[in-house]
């Protein structure tokens, strides 16, 4: 048949240059995507001055994350006092903060991968700054509780967006940076257990003592010390903010262009990193092929599909094609390969331009031959489709029990230390709980940089997240049968280095392996599924806690001993990308 300027999507040729059948079309669609195409622009454009300032404002959304998290926790008791709330309900602060968390994870990763990363990252600091700010003056307990929970809506948005966001900016070979960027979640409760240990013990109510162990207390004069340390918090994420919206004019990620087949925007945002960088790089739109629909309809009506508006871009002719399902731009260019049904529309029977639409459709209904363009409301199905079934579920439960475990020994640990006292020694002061706090959140930060060098080793991601799963589980078991401060400080500190140590990996590992077009929805669910768990953990951490001290120590070791197992049955490696 002739070949006309009405084409539709261009089939891929064999090496003798011959077009080749739809299911081998298929086949090749699933090794060739717009991952493996931007790899190589990102390769050819490198790391430079761009990527670097990227890490810190990428860093801060996962600093603001923690540091919210711990300075709730170190508050907490503070709280308790204030509005004198019992052991069993005070948690609820930190159940609401988890649940906007949960609604922000979701929200705002579904968001970043229909709409774009941008959008999320210059609004979810902006939110946390403004309820942070409102939480400070809360008038009782429940209100508090209410202006945390929109704060956890704006920060639970850090998670899932920034470490994507980073990730498609990055060459291949600096993925390992992901994993480093965790160490902005180290810092994030070191600046908690800092801003804890400078204005707490002397901005609250009197400490008990054997003769008077009721002190009495102005609460609205002597203990604000946690009103100060939230607008501290707030302050601080303002800046964040300011920096965020200044020091570098984030554009959309070229790798969320390309899967939406918008190749100009794509060539614009590389060039423009390039010229960052200092490197002249020469890119345009023939170094990008041409994505194919999303998916075909073949319902034997010729009325629902039709040709119409006509317009002229810089590639040459451009058609569009409108169904009962969809809306898809479709390219003419002579330079390049044939078009796949490039018959004359007007002229080829109807029957036969359907046939290979429906030939076609069941083996590439969602996906695309070049690229990675889904359909929205297929995102979940293929997160559960063969692929990536196994895959899905062991992350979801990583962070799931991960959460749990973390949980139940960090967010009652200011109130634990409190209640400890070993024989012949004195009974610690607040300034020596905030202190060992501190110690225990600094022994963290280790464990974010170790990270970014173990992943590249022969343990890789998953080795390096079991051996810091179950070596946790092991810290947590010789914590609970602690003789002495000492040794309580140690047990408690190797813990902190191993779980950072093991959220660092998690948080790298996730984005990496999942693709460009399920990776929002997957880290946004993953992370919504950690706040769930963090909802649920303090209510019943509280409530462990009221028969037995010991007993949240307990479902923590359990808990990353489970982890350890799901990281074992994990399907990919993803160091080098390397499949299992």
């Amino acid at each position: 048949m002739t070949p006309s300027s009405h084409n539709f999507t261009r089939l891929p040729t064999d090496d003798e240059g011959d077009t080749l059948r739809p299911e081998a079309a298929a086949s090749l669609a699933s090794t060739t995507s717009n991952d493996d195409i931007l790899d190589g622009l990102l390769a050819k454009v490198g790391y430079g001055t761009f990527q670097r300032r990227l890490l810190i404002m990428c860093g801060f959304g996962w600093l603001a994350d923690n540091m919210w998290l711990q300075t709730v926790i170190i508050i907490l008791p503070r709280v308790q006092d204030h509005f004198d709330v019992s052991d069993k309900w005070v948690g609820s602060v930190s159940s609401a903060l988890f649940t906007g968390m949960m609604f922000g994870a979701f929200f705002w990763g579904t968001y970043s991968d229909t709409r774009g990363r941008k959008v999320p990252f210059t609004s979810t600091l902006a939110i946390t700054t403004v309820f942070g700010f409102l939480s400070s003056l809360a008038f009782s307990f429940w209100s508090l509780c209410l202006m945390l929970f929109f704060l956890g809506f704006g920060v639970g948005g850090n998670m899932p967006t920034d470490g994507a966001l980073y990730l498609e900016f990055l060459p291949k070979q600096y993925h390992y940076l992901l994993t480093f960027m965790s160490v902005f979640f180290s810092l994030g409760a070191v600046l908690a257990s800092v801003l804890g240990y400078t204005i707490l013990p002397y901005a609250s109510c009197p400490e008990p003592t054997v003769a008077e162990p009721h002190p009495a207390c102005d609460v609205s004069v002597q203990n604000n010390g946690w009103r100060i340390m939230l607008a501290s918090a707030a302050f601080t994420t303002l800046l964040m903010v300011l920096v965020r919206s200044f020091w570098l004019r984030l554009p959309e990620t070229p790798k969320y262009l390309l899967s939406r087949d918008r190749r100009k925007e794509t060539v614009v945002v590389l060039q423009n990193i390039a010229r960052i960088n200092g490197q002249d790089v020469q890119i345009d739109s023939t170094d990008i092929p041409r994505s194919s629909p999303n998916s075909y309809s073949n319902n034997g009506n010729d009325e629902e599909e039709v040709l119409l508006n006509m317009d002229r871009d810089h590639d040459g002719v451009r058609s569009r094609r409108v169904s009962s399902e969809m809306d898809i731009d479709y390219d003419n260019d002579d330079q390049r390969a044939p078009m796949l049904g490039s018959s004359n529309i007007d002229s080829g029977p109807a029957s036969e331009q359907q046939s290979l639409a429906g030939t076609l459709a069941p083996s590439v209904a969602s996906e695309t031959i070049y690229g990675d363009t889904i359909e929205e409301n297929s995102k979940w199905k293929l997160l559960f489709g063969p692929r990536w079934r196994r895959t899905t579920i062991l992350v979801w439960l990583i962070w799931t029990f991960t959460s749990v475990a973390f949980t139940m020994f960090n967010v009652f640990l200011p109130k634990y230390l409190e209640t400890l006292g070993f024989q012949g020694e004195a009974a610690p002061t607040r300034k020596d709980v905030y202190w060992d706090y501190m110690i225990y959140s600094l022994a963290g930060v280790p464990g974010s940089i170790l990270a970014s060098f173990m992943i590249e080793t022969r343990l890789g991601r998953k080795g390096t997240m079991a051996l810091s799963s179950f070596g946790s589980s092991l810290g947590l078991f010789l914590f609970s049968i602690i003789k002495s401060r000492v040794t309580m400080l140690l047990s408690s500190s190797s813990v902190s280095f191993l779980v950072t140590l093991l959220y660092a990996v998690i948080y790298g590992y996730t984005p990496e392996v999942f693709d460009t077009n399920v990776r929002g929805t997957a880290v946004g669910t993953a992370s919504g599924l950690s706040r769930i768990a963090g909802i649920i953990s303090p209510i019943v951490c509280g409530i462990l806690f009221t028969l037995a001290a010991v007993l949240p120590l307990y479902v923590s070791l359990i808990g990353f001993a489970i982890v350890g197992i799901c990281v074992i049955l994990l399907p990919y490696e993803t160091r080098g990308r390397a499949k299992d």
